[in-house]
């Protein structure tokens, strides 16, 4: 009898340890992998924040620019000016043979597209804008285009959610991924090296959507002390006709004593977004 409970006495503590055992490993295990989880979260953030030291401290930019417009087959050379205004506007002047033809100005609630030759014009949702539509671009969003900052689909740029980012590498680029938009995937390629975006790619979650969104930035000069790049071009495809932009910035300035807003000639007339887009280009 006593050898019994012996032997009994002896399994239970060699089960009770077992037991302790794996239940410590399963915690040190859960610890380890929320440490990575919180490593990764730290270091993206970091990443994040290195990115966002390039942003320009300016409230206003101003800059002449010559662009390469193509869309379908159709291409032609412009040249003008780029003002912004931050959080207010972005004011693109085209001009051609020393003539504005069109101006166009992105505000927090709507587009403006003035077309001088036809002496027409639209005001415009985003939503009604098809490519702008399509890429899931609001002001926000462009603003942080032009701007060469990153953003967020649907917030602010001062409220950027660093934890939504998916840090990665690719060669001598970090990538940043954002993947819980609900119908569009963005990704940031930005240089290792001295976390300058490079590029933003955006595209459908699925094969079948066919819309993609390309927006590139080079040649970078000093502004205020920051870096900003005197060179953008964007594609966009797989939407109808393919639109492509090359844009070449010179005499990059600051100045913010000039009209952020343009008010459309009395005598003309204003019509809809798809029917300017297509009578401009």
């Amino acid at each position: 009898m006593n050898k019994t409970i012996s032997i009994l006495l002896t399994a239970t503590l060699l089960l009770t340890t077992a037991c302790g055992t794996k239940r410590a490993a399963l915690e040190n295990g859960g610890s380890s992998a929320q440490a990575v989880a919180q490593t990764a979260e730290a270091a993206t953030a970091a990443f994040v924040r290195s990115v966002e030291a390039n942003n320009l401290t300016t409230d206003a930019l101003t800059a002449k620019l010559s662009m390469d417009l193509t869309v379908g087959s159709k291409n032609v050379g412009l040249t003008g000016s780029l003002k912004m205004k931050r959080d207010e506007v972005i004011q693109l002047s085209l001009v051609l043979l020393f003539v504005e033809v069109a101006r166009i100005e992105f505000s927090p609630k709507e587009v403006l597209i003035i077309d001088r030759v036809h002496k027409q014009y639209v005001r415009a949702a985003y939503s009604d804008v098809s490519f702008l539509a399509q890429a899931g671009l609001d002001f926000h969003a462009l603003q942080s285009l032009f701007w060469h900052e990153l953003f967020v689909p649907g917030e602010s740029a001062a409220k950027i959610s660093a934890s939504r980012f998916r840090l990665s590498s690719a060669g001598d680029h970090t990538l940043l991924s954002l993947t819980d938009a609900p119908k569009l995937n963005y990704e940031f390629l930005t240089v290792t090296k001295n976390h300058l975006i490079d590029r933003l790619n955006v595209e459908g979650k699925t094969t079948s959507d066919r819309g993609k969104f390309l927006w590139r930035y080079d040649n970078f000069a000093q502004v205020s002390g920051k870096p900003f790049p005197k060179k953008m071009s964007l594609s966009v495809s797989g939407v109808g006709k393919e639109i492509a932009a090359d844009i070449e910035l010179s005499s990059l300035g600051t100045d913010n004593k000039w009209n952020a807003h343009t008010t459309p000639s009395s005598s003309y007339r204003q019509r809809e977004a798809s029917d300017i887009l297509r009578s401009l280009f």
